[in-house]
């Protein structure tokens, strides 16, 4: 199968394009070029008038479109790029792409408001900022295009494959290492999977005779406060915790509004499609393999 994956210079994209390729012919884009991309790979602006050349060259049965922007304060402040990148690209792809082929859009808890404790695909959406309204603005899209779609909900932790980029793990790990003072919400929660985690069960949905069709939560099965979450990540590292503090997502004003609520119900993906996934637990041991193998590597 010929697929297409979006944000391959990101850190999902780029892992997608690494675990998938061994089954199926990946193409892959990004906002530029790094020395880890994969064999088959174009610089494209998601600002592009259209992406007619990019069709032509990946042919893909299946498109995954996991670019994007995720910095909530840039969205804040670039409303009108992270409303082009995040939400109006569904629909050039799908105005560029025959009706045959499959869409997977990875979205994110942010669409719903703060009182929604573990929500489910059934409940309404709400998002309280830019980046969330815009990820609702793909949904939108990808669900109005005539075609056979999967939107996958999710909150994801893990490593960037590309060295010009960092995440959420690696910062924590980085001040750890450089003895950098930093503080983590203690009021905030969220559920999280690795990246590698999603990457097999998206492997798992592109598998399927029956295409979804649906929007789909997928994510981890353990609530966690993103204070702990560290705390327990650097543990299993044995990376030294005492840098790490605890902090209040209230005390941060100067900040795009986010929930402190950010946990996703899996229930029913987990029910329908009979799959098991992962705990907090499997989550940070999945992140020490892959860092550990890194450090290998290097």
């Amino acid at each position: 199968m010929r697929i297409l994956i979006t944000g391959a210079s990101g850190m999902l994209g780029a892992t997608l394009a690494n675990m998938l390729e061994d089954e199926h012919e990946v193409f892959g884009t990004g906002n530029s070029n790094f020395d880890e991309q994969p064999k088959n790979y174009k610089v494209l602006d998601l600002n592009a008038e259209n992406y007619n050349e990019v069709i032509e060259w990946s042919n893909p049965n299946i498109i995954i479109l996991s670019g994007a922007l995720t910095n909530g304060n840039y969205c804040n402040n670039n409303p009108e790029e992270a409303f082009s990148i995040n939400g109006i690209s569904v629909k050039k792809f799908s105005e560029a792409a025959n009706k045959e082929v499959k869409f997977i859009y990875i979205s994110t808890d942010a669409v719903f408001p703060s009182n929604l404790h573990l929500a489910k695909e059934t409940d309404c959406v709400s998002p309280e900022n830019v980046y969330g309204k815009s990820k609702e603005l793909g949904e939108f899209f990808i669900k109005f295009s005539d075609r056979p779609f999967c939107v996958i909900r999710t909150t994801i932790v893990g490593l960037n494959l590309n060295s010009k980029k960092a995440g959420f793990v690696e910062w924590i790990i980085n001040a750890s290492k450089t003895s950098e003072d930093i503080s983590l919400f203690d009021d905030v929660v969220f559920n999280p999977i690795s990246i590698w985690e999603l990457a097999d069960e998206i492997k798992h949905i592109i598998s399927l005779e029956d295409f979804p069709n649906e929007i789909l939560h997928i994510s981890g099965t353990e609530i966690v406060t993103k204070y702990k979450f560290g705390i327990e990540l650097l543990k299993s590292l044995k990376l030294e915790t005492k840098t790490v503090r605890s902090g209040l997502i209230s005390s941060f004003k100067d900040r795009a509004k986010r929930c402190n609520d950010q946990t996703l119900s899996c229930v029913y993906y987990q029910d329908k499609y009979k799959r098991k996934l992962p705990k907090l637990a499997n989550t940070i041991q999945t992140i020490n393999q892959y860092y550990e193998a890194d450090k290998i590597r290097k």
